[in-house]
């Protein structure tokens, strides 16, 4: 979308401009040290975990893309044709993978993630009014805090730890984000 906006001729001011660039140097800060972790006996492979993340994140962008210029239009129109596909593809993965793929789910772990799936939703239509309030590529950028918070929330929620250097990457991107909205 980043890419996108500036292709349309957007171009943000100097500070935002720099802002950008900070938070993208945070974000390479956060993800550079966990490619280089060894594969663990266990079979996982963080390398391939992040080029896996780096094509969603691909993926994702062309969407917003789309997504965006659809919403020019109506927003909540566009929404929900876009979610339609999302949900026959989720149906269709747990319907070839059930049962083992949701058993053992209790009312409980269900409830959080229709939750999720809600949190998704409100975020979808977040993102895509602001979008429409100001630059797609900027309102992108911001979005991408969205890991910090994630690893925020894993920290405070599930006690995970953070390394030094994701505390290091987690400030770059707040002083990026700063840099931006101010």
């Amino acid at each position: 979308p980043l890419a996108y906006s500036l292709l349309i001729g957007h171009r943000p001011e100097a500070q935002r401009a720099l802002g950008v660039v900070v938070i993208l140097a945070g974000l390479a800060a956060f993800y550079v040290p966990h490619m280089r972790a060894p594969v663990t006996s266990a079979g996982s492979n963080p390398r391939q975990a992040i080029l896996l993340a780096l094509a969603a994140a691909f993926f994702w962008g062309l969407a917003i893309v789309v997504i965006d210029n659809g919403s020019r239009v109506s927003v909540t129109g566009t929404l929900a044709v876009s979610q339609v596909p999302q949900v026959i593809v989720a149906l269709a993965v747990v319907l070839a993978t059930a049962p083992r793929s949701y058993a053992g789910l209790t009312g409980r772990s269900t409830a959080i993630l229709v939750g999720a799936g809600l949190s998704l939703g409100l975020a979808n239509v977040a993102f895509f009014t602001a979008a429409q309030e100001g630059s797609l590529g900027l309102v992108s950028v911001l979005a991408s805090f969205s890991p910090m918070v994630t690893a925020l929330l894993a920290l405070a929620v599930v006690k995970e730890r953070m390394s030094r250097s994701d505390v290091v990457a987690l400030v770059v991107v707040i002083v990026g984000v700063a840099l931006v909205v101010a």
